[in-house]
Order: structure tokens, then sequence, then C-alpha cells
């Protein structure tokens, strides 16, 4: 018996050794392969945002020295609101990733703590070619301004909305109202999904750069002396919850 068994194990070798090796590489994620990474500007990482600019990439491009002192007067601005820099970051739950858009023409927030700033964030033209906002910018720096604290916004409401459990955005809509009249049968009810807190962040943009003048969604233009009160209300409440 011990002969046969010594026989089986000779011949299993044999055959195991005839069968060829395949060599299996490690699998990498496909949203990444092949794509360079970015270089990383950090002066701002103490505030909470990381600039990342990308050479050869099929979707990202590079921001210019001009663009990053344009961008770094927005988040000095809201520093200085939310009383400093470290507290700036934990509002918008840094570090938060600032990525500019060579794709889309919209500005946007998006999960995983990102901010791409679009195609039209630096130009007015653009922006009113495809009918969007200018929020009464006069020149493409203004409105890249107005664009990017737009999106800090609502980076600090969703903070304070996973944080306290409070949604300042409701609270605009509570205490702001949409149209200009006292009068006025407009209602948020009335309103697209989500522009409520497109005007908030709009406006919070405004009060942080110091702009004399409120934006009203509904007509596209400069809110009344009444309705800036009211706005002007809701980010002393934002603030108070933001402590």
């Amino acid at each position: 018996m011990r002969n046969h068994r010594m026989l089986w194990v000779a011949v299993l070798a044999i055959v195991v050794s005839l069968i060829p090796l395949q060599v299996v590489e490690a699998q990498t994620d496909p949203t990444q392969h092949g794509l360079p990474g970015p270089l990383i500007d950090g002066q701002y990482a103490a505030y909470g945002f990381l600039f990342e600019s990308y050479d050869n990439h099929d979707r990202y491009g590079r921001f210019t020295a001009h663009e990053m002192a344009v961008l770094g007067q927005v988040i000095q601005a809201y520093a200085m609101l939310a009383g400093s820099p470290q507290r700036l970051s934990m509002l918008v739950d840094g570090p938060v990733s600032v990525r500019k858009d060579e794709i889309e023409v919209v500005s946007y927030t998006q999960a995983g703590k990102v901010i791409g700033l679009g195609r039209a964030a630096f130009s007015l033209a653009l922006t009113v070619e495809h009918n969007y906002y200018t929020w009464g910018a006069t020149s493409g720096d203004e409105l890249a301004q107005m664009v990017f604290g737009h999106e800090i916004g609502h980076r600090w409401i969703e903070t304070l909305r996973r944080s306290t459990g409070k949604d300042l955005a409701d609270v605009y809509e509570r205490n702001v109202q949409r149209g200009e009249r006292i009068s006025s049968r407009e209602t948020w009810a009335d309103a697209n999904a989500g522009d409520c807190e497109e005007e908030a962040v709009t406006n919070l943009a405004l009060y942080a750069l110091g702009k004399r003048y409120r934006w009203t969604f509904l007509h596209d233009a400069p809110s009344g002396s009444f309705r800036q009160v009211q706005i002007d209300g809701w980010v002393s409440d934002l603030l108070a919850n933001s402590k």
C-alpha cells in the first residue's frame, strides 16, 4: 500500500508540473488607470481647501497664479465670516479639493468633497451664452468669486445639515419671501427644486464678499431693501448656528 501511495504522489507531481502557470496582474481602479495625478497647492490647506492642477488630463486643467489669487480672496473672506481659517475648515468639512473642470460649463459641488469650477466660472460671455445667472458681476474675476463663494456655501450648509440636523435652506425658505412685494403670491413651493438653497448660497457669497446688494432669483435682479433685510437676517441665523 505504501508503494502505491508513493506512486500516486509521483504521478500527481508530474501532472501538476505540466499545467502552465498563469500570472494575474493586480487590478487597479479603472477611473484612475492611465490618468495623471494632480499637483496639489496647499497654501489654503489651513482653511480647508486644496487646489488641484492637472497636466495633460482628459477633463481637469491647471489654475493660473492669477486665478489662485482671485479665488484665495474668497477663501479669506469666508474665513473672516466664519471667525478663523480653522473654523472655516470645519464648516466646509475640509479638506475640500478644488478643480478646474475644462469640460463642464457650470460649476458644481459633488460628493467626495470636491468643488469643480466650470468653464464659465471666469467668463461672463460664456455664462450669458448658456443662460446662467451673472448676479450683477461686471468682470470675469468678480463672477468667479461669486461662483466659488456660492459653492463654498453649499459645503457650509451641508456640513451644518449633517452635524446639527438643522437645514438652513429650510430656514431661508421660511424667513425670506420669494418675491419682492409683501403681498406677492409667489412662494418657494412654486419654485424649482433646489432654487431656495441656490439663492441662499448666492446671497451668502454676496454678503461674504462685501457686496451692498442681494439677489432675487425670481426676477434675476437685485433684491429690494425689505427683502435684503430678510436675507441678512438669515445670514445672522446661519452664523449663530455655526458657532
